[in-house]
């Protein structure tokens, strides 16, 4: 099953939320003093996967978070301690793509919760492309990934986390998803695995 799970006739990488406030050392998390050292080396993983991917024809899909007023309710706001004041704010340097950016055939959903798939067009666009699995990266691992991971188990998509390319601000919250992951909700693998897959793939087809 895993073959067909990973083929570009199938499969699409979602990159969740790799944008400045979540990844860059001068963001509002940065600037608390979490370490952002294993999300940056998460981008850079996931740099090379893009690159894999787009060799491969697989679809991309960047999904970036965005918020106003118009967008936060009260329960919203106060769903948690509040770090840092607001996080991706619309039009803003934080709301910017860090390191990675959508190429001209990428798609790009914007959000305004943790899942990608809430109040966005995300499940329209993957089945309208007739995608059935979905490759998951980006950050952070056990709060929009996660929760987008779960959402896409729950929409009947094979859900795939690969965890190299995923960040989170602590080892024991991106090893927490992981572990749900693969008890629950999907597989769990690294980029380093997949691509080897997609070569050979590509090499069947020279031969």
């Amino acid at each position: 099953m895993l073959p067909k799970i990973l083929s570009p006739e199938w499969a699409v990488v979602l990159v969740v939320d790799v944008q400045n406030d979540f990844c860059h050392e001068s963001s509002a998390i940065g600037r608390l003093g979490f370490d952002m050292s294993s999300i940056r080396s998460s981008v850079r993983a996931l740099s090379q996967f893009l690159t894999a991917a787009r060799q491969a024809k697989v679809s991309i899909i960047f999904i970036a978070t965005q918020h106003s007023e118009w967008t936060n309710s009260q329960a919203w706001l106060m769903r948690g301690p509040r770090r840092g004041g607001e996080i991706c704010a619309v039009g803003t340097w934080g709301a910017e793509f860090y390191e990675v950016n959508p190429a001209s055939s990428d798609a790009v959903v914007v959000k305004h919760r943790y899942s990608g798939f809430v109040g966005t067009d995300l499940d329209t666009v993957l089945r309208a492309r007739d995608r059935r699995s979905v490759l998951v990266t980006g950050v952070s691992t056990n709060v929009c990934v996660e929760s987008t991971v779960r959402d896409a188990c729950m929409r009947d998509y094979y859900a795939v986390l690969v965890e190299n390319c995923c960040g989170a601000l602590t080892p024991l919250e991106h090893d927490a998803t992981l572990h749900n992951v693969r008890e629950y909700f999907g597989r769990v693998l690294d980029s380093n695995t997949i691509i080897a897959h997609w070569r050979s793939l590509r090499a069947a087809i020279a031969n």
